[in-house]
């Protein structure tokens, strides 16, 4: 197994990771909150859209249809652990990044 290989089992086998995958598929296969996904998501296309052509009072109108959404989307059971794993799981690839870039430099440094 190589070094990348073993990096990358490490990481699937994290408790987080696997969590999150268990959640993310209970979420999948929850038909409404989906769609509740698809809404927040087309409004936010609108709301960056509305931005683009400074259009004040659609910015504000989309603006409260998309927290509105987003209210309830965090309301579903496990959508707080999903989105709180979320956060934790890009900080530690963030963190992986990070000390992968910094092992290049300072390698390219000592030569």
């Amino acid at each position: 197994m190589t070094e990348k290989e073993k990096l990358i089992q490490m990481i699937l086998e994290n408790e987080d990771i696997q969590r999150y995958k268990r959640i993310e598929k209970i979420i999948n296969n929850n038909k409404d909150l989906k769609s509740k996904i698809g809404e927040l998501k087309s409004i936010q296309k609108q709301l960056v859209n509305a931005k683009e052509i400074n259009k004040t009072e659609a910015i504000k109108t989309f603006e409260a249809r998309y927290q509105e959404r987003l209210d309830e989307i965090e309301s579903y059971p496990l959508m707080s652990d999903y989105l709180a794993l979320q956060g934790d799981i890009n900080e530690m690839l963030q963190a992986i990044q990070d000390i992968l870039q910094n092992g290049i430099e300072s390698d390219f440094e000592k030569d």
